[in-house]
């Protein structure tokens, strides 16, 4: 049995990490918005986020830290699935793989479905098994998410869904003047700090930018473990008075208002929320042809496209913005408007609670076939 569109579904949301990410992004837009769905949420988080309770006002919001610790997981999982054994939720939604475990776990204890969320590709040696008696779908980001898990998990293709994120556009009143004469051209990016996303090939681009446009600036917002070595990059390279870090941010909008150009350097890409919200800006933007980003920088038409690690090609699209600006801001606007018709948020959340109602049932009794 289906739930209709007007029926009240009850709803476990279980968020990862608390690190500003796309996928973290993607997980707290949902959570503001689904009750609006008429859904009545459950919030579970592993450690505790700054100003969520205050963002989530309509969930019920808890905090579990220990899920996933080797000793005292099995302990706290007990008292989790002993808390909600009186009123279970309808439906689990593991909003990162990293929580996929103990979702499915707390799923079978339960007796309740659920569907898990892949934001990114799988590590080259990891290995992504479903309960196949509990999860009802896999949720992709992206096109090329779903095409890369199917082949290397052998999941029957019904059972993966891919539902883009989505972001809400700011009115066209908040968005700030580009690369306007009189001031420094400000080029950042913003993410995790991690290995894979590109971010040395980005010091080292605006090196070669900075011969010919010494006046440029550039921004990286985001925190990671590659802090320090980026920082020690920048002074080596000896760009480190043109270049700033902002880490710690609660969300990345003060960041993207400062900014001119937008680039995505990572090497693969699900399909992040960040470069939607810096198209969603106008922001003009030029990301690495891998991955998800296919999805939404048409080559020439939203946005520019460069090969990963290319630091040479990179450079010269930089440039190329930085001496077009009637050119680069024509690219924002497109991308922008491409944002508003494929990517607004509400289509997210509608689509993520039309999938809810899909796959939720009073009880499963089947199991998908095995996977060849």
């Amino acid at each position: 049995m289906q739930h209709e569109p007007g029926d009240r579904l009850d709803v476990l949301l279980m968020l990862g990490t608390s690190q500003l990410r796309g996928s973290s992004a993607r997980a707290l837009a949902l959570a503001e918005r689904l009750p609006a769905q008429r859904i009545a949420l459950r919030v579970l988080t592993t450690e505790p986020i700054r100003g969520l309770k205050k963002r989530l006002k309509k969930a019920d919001l808890r905090t579990s830290r220990y899920l996933n610790w080797p000793v005292l997981g099995p302990l706290a999982r007990q008292f989790l699935a002993t808390d909600f054994k009186a009123h279970p939720p309808e439906i689990i939604d593991i909003q990162h793989r990293s929580l996929h475990p103990v979702g499915a776990w707390l799923a079978r204890r339960l007796s309740v479905p659920y569907v898990v969320t892949m934001h990114d590709y799988l590590r080259e040696r990891e290995r992504f098994v479903i309960d196949r008696q509990w999860c009802q779908r896999v949720i992709a980001v992206s096109d090329s998410v779903r095409t890369e898990l199917i082949e290397r998990t052998r999941l029957p293709e019904e059972m993966v869904t891919v539902i883009p994120s989505g972001v809400l556009p700011p009115p066209v009143t908040e968005l700030s003047s580009l690369l306007t004469s009189g001031r420094a051209p400000v080029i950042g990016t913003a993410g995790p700090l991690e290995s894979g996303k590109g971010l040395t090939h980005f010091l080292r681009s605006a090196v070669r930018v900075l011969k010919a446009r010494p006046d440029a600036m550039f921004v990286i917002a985001g925190s990671g473990p590659e802090e320090r070595s980026l920082r020690r990059l920048a002074m080596d390279l000896q760009i480190s008075h043109a270049v700033t870090i902002l880490p710690n941010l609660l969300d990345f909008t003060p960041a993207l208002r400062a900014m001119d150009i937008f680039v995505l350097p990572a090497l693969k890409q699900g399909l992040g929320s960040t470069i939607l919200d810096a198209m969603a800006r106008g922001l003009p933007v030029i990301a690495s042809d891998s991955g998800g980003v296919f999805s939404v920088v048409v080559d020439g038409v939203t946005g520019l496209l460069v090969p990963p690690k290319d630091e040479v090609a990179l450079a010269e699209r930089m440039r190329f913005l930085l001496d077009n600006p009637d050119r680069a801001r024509a690219l924002g606007a497109a991308g922008r408007q491409r944002i508003i018709d494929h990517f607004h948020i509400d289509r997210m959340v509608g689509a993520t609670a039309h999938l809810y109602r899909q796959v939720s049932a009073p009880a499963i009794t089947t199991t998908l076939p095995a996977a060849r």
